[in-house]
């Protein structure tokens, strides 16, 4: 008994609050005025963005309520809450709507900031080891909000490298699956070149480890038996500093 009283009650209270009282009823927000709010959200969310304009979107903007009496004629306003960070993602922005310096109430609007950019991708399946041409990759522009750090975006990037693992037709390309191939091997016969501006000399060589394009590696000169260090300039080719 006690149970269903409670039950009435608390249905009363909820039909009561779902009543609008007299007076407070309010107009679902015209479409210039949901515009506007619009504009003061991008406005608000991109101010500090580190991304050009042309890379950055608002979408699936909405607002809370979807009924509110705004001033006839535009309104002012007043951010009392805004995001903390400009990474791309779903934002949050609250504002008080002001006529004659009164607060007529808030809006808390929403949205998702998206960032697009060039993305590089495989045109067929690549094998682990395999060295990237220029015919195995693609590049497109697309929605990388959500893509991690270290993307690829320009094939040049990737044309020449070497892949760490395999990857299927279409995969995006990431700086950590990708290195520079090995040039110089250990143990292998290579040229020495010692230049300047007056001069250059060339010996033979024998590399003690192994190098890519322009890391520095030990070599040992097979004319003075000296060993050294050289920077690595292309296949079996090293080059010394006088």
């Amino acid at each position: 008994m006690l149970l269903r009283f409670f039950r009435q009650c608390m249905l009363v209270v909820l039909l009561c609050l779902a009543c609008p009282l007299p007076g407070q009823t309010a107009d679902p927000i015209a479409p210039p005025d949901l515009a506007a709010l619009e504009n003061i959200f991008s406005e608000v969310v991109l101010k500090d963005s580190p991304w050009p304009k042309e890379d950055v979107e608002i979408a699936n903007f909405s607002v809370r309520p979807l009924a509110m009496t705004l001033p006839a004629g535009g309104f002012d306003y007043r951010i009392t809450q805004k995001p903390n960070d400009t990474r791309p993602g779903k934002k949050y922005v609250t504002a008080a709507v002001m006529q004659e310096g009164k607060e007529q109430g808030q809006v808390r609007m929403s949205g998702d900031l998206r960032l697009f950019g060039t993305v590089v991708s495989t045109l067929k399946r690549l094998n682990r080891n395999e060295i990237i041409g220029e015919g195995d990759v693609t590049a497109k522009r697309q929605d990388i909000s959500m893509l991690d750090a270290g993307l690829i975006q320009d094939p040049k990037e990737a044309v020449g490298k070497k892949l760490k693992t395999s990857l299927p037709a279409g995969a995006i390309l990431y700086a950590q699956a990708l290195e520079a191939p090995t040039l110089v091997h250990r143990g292998e016969r290579v040229t020495i070149m010692a230049k300047s501006q007056a001069i250059k000399i060339t010996a033979p060589g024998e590399a003690r480890n192994s190098g890519a394009l322009g890391e520095m590696i030990r070599v040992k000169n097979l004319t003075s038996r000296r060993e050294i260090h050289a920077r690595v300039t292309g296949v079996g080719l090293v080059e010394a500093e006088f």
